[in-house]
């Protein structure tokens, strides 16, 4: 059934589009958005070396007894640090730092494939996939970071909960749902290629 078409009341309401800032061009916000990428992952691949080169430091070079001063009301305590949790969280925090500049690399590859024109490509729904699975992993470390952390030193600090997992839960099916968009974009593209 087919609805009829409502007539026109004489005037007209104006487009809704999103305004140009001033000094953009059409594909210069993708441009802009390459440069920022760019730079972010320069810096959390630096950030990732600064934290591998401690690791590697904290592993070899022979140092004294190492302590972690807790303060509860007026007077501290002086708790000591075992080098194995010293390792540990310093090698959470580079996979941390390591997994996320992997994300913004593959972005980076992406934003260049749209600002050549072409981001149906297939590889993109592979570098997708790969961004939703290095947030999930990054993400559910995180978690069993905290948690771990949280029952070796009791009281110090909080456990988190599962309704901490809700929003990275939600940014990683967002990810997969937008790796399905794009196959169905190259899927799409490949025929209307096959039938000119």
């Amino acid at each position: 059934m087919r609805f009829p078409k409502p007539s026109s009341l004489g005037f007209r309401l104006p487009s809704v589009r999103a305004p140009a800032l001033p000094g953009l061009r059409a594909g210069s916000m993708t441009r802009l958005l390459g440069v920022a990428l760019r730079a972010a992952f320069w810096a959390l691949a630096l950030a990732t070396l600064a934290a591998v080169l401690a690791f590697i430091f904290v592993a070899f070079v022979p140092m004294g007894p190492m302590g972690l001063t807790a303060t509860t009301g007026d007077e501290g305590t002086r708790v000591p640090v075992p080098r194995a949790y010293l390792l540990f969280g310093l090698g959470a925090f580079v996979g941390y730092l390591g997994g996320f500049a992997l994300i913004l690399r593959h972005l980076k590859v992406i934003v260049h494939t749209l600002r050549i024109g072409d981001p149906f490509q297939p590889a993109n729904v592979s570098r997708l996939k790969q961004i939703g699975l290095t947030l999930a992993t990054v993400t559910g470390g995180a978690w069993v970071g905290q948690t771990l952390v949280s029952r070796l030193v009791r009281g110090a600090l909080e456990p988190p909960s599962l309704f901490d997992l809700v929003t990275p839960a939600f940014s990683v099916l967002v990810v997969f749902v937008l790796a399905e968009v794009f196959r169905e974009g190259a899927r799409l593209r490949r025929e209307s290629d096959l039938t000119i």
